[in-house]
């Protein structure tokens, strides 16, 4: 029960491609050593071949690799909810939960080994939980569990991509989709016992980026669609890192690779 909605929420930030043929790893690291990866924020290590940020109190954990990226190219890992979520026992027993898990793409210019709000100049992937009543009624954007995409410029600048397409797709001035009342609005429901058997799995995430035309893009685990971000090819074009991130949880991943499709 504690558990169950951050593998829901990790389910469905599940990538995965088709329908291109050639593929070439570009970069690949089996976290047997942190060769490569720099640390910014929260408690990371490595251990069984496995990364781990430990911290579950950590706001913005955050590790960087430089990576090639050009192209049409994916990123694949796999990651497990380890533990956080909620401050303490009361929380857990009312069900405020706060965590949140995503990743850097297309990032230029990240501050490395320093904490930081942004993270250089790229985009923020971002999957995010927040139960809490303060968040509902200071930062109703942020609140429930949502998929949302933000726009980094610096290391002190980052907010939730604002663009014409995003108003008229969405009816919002911004990137930051409730989940739940999507899925709800489609006629689905979830309940407990759809997600129990996925509790501590490590589930496989693939996020692929085509820096010819921007657009990223995001398929349901649970069934044959397809969700397409068009961001801004210049801006992923540009990027240089990619970055792990989470929020208030601890979380372990494996075998990342990045693959150029063609």
């Amino acid at each position: 029960m504690r558990r169950f909605v951050f593998v829901f929420a990790l389910c469905v930030f599940v990538i995965v491609a088709a329908g291109l043929s050639a593929q070439t790893v570009v970069d690949a690291s089996n976290f047997t050593s942190m060769d490569g990866w720099h640390v910014a924020s929260g408690e990371w290590d490595v251990d069984g071949a496995r990364l781990y940020q430990r911290s579950t109190t950590s706001l913005m954990s955050r590790i960087d690799r430089q990576v090639p990226q050009e192209g049409v190219y994916e990123i694949r890992f796999n990651v497990r909810y380890e533990d956080g979520g909620f401050g303490t026992v009361e929380d857990l027993e009312h069900q405020r939960f706060h965590a949140g898990f995503g990743v850097h793409v297309g990032l230029r210019d990240p501050l490395l080994e320093r904490q930081s709000w942004g993270a250089g100049d790229g985009y923020l992937l971002w999957l995010n939980l927040d139960t809490r009543p303060a968040t509902l009624e200071d930062y109703p954007d942020h609140s429930g569990f949502r998929a949302q995409v933000y726009r980094s410029e610096s290391p002190v600048s980052m907010d939730l991509l604002s663009e014409p397409w995003v108003s008229q797709v969405f009816g919002q001035s911004t990137l930051s989709i409730d989940l739940f009342q999507a899925l709800q609005a489609a006629g689905i429901t979830l309940t407990v016992a759809d997600v129990e058997p996925f509790l501590g799995e490590i589930l496989p995430i693939r996020i692929r980026v085509d820096t010819n035309t921007g657009e990223v893009s995001v398929a349901d685990p649970t069934a044959p669609v397809r969700y397409r971000i068009p961001l801004d090819p210049e801006v992923l074009r540009r990027g240089e890192y990619i970055s792990l991130r989470t929020n208030s949880l601890a979380a372990s991943f494996g075998n990342f690779r990045v693959v150029e499709l063609r």
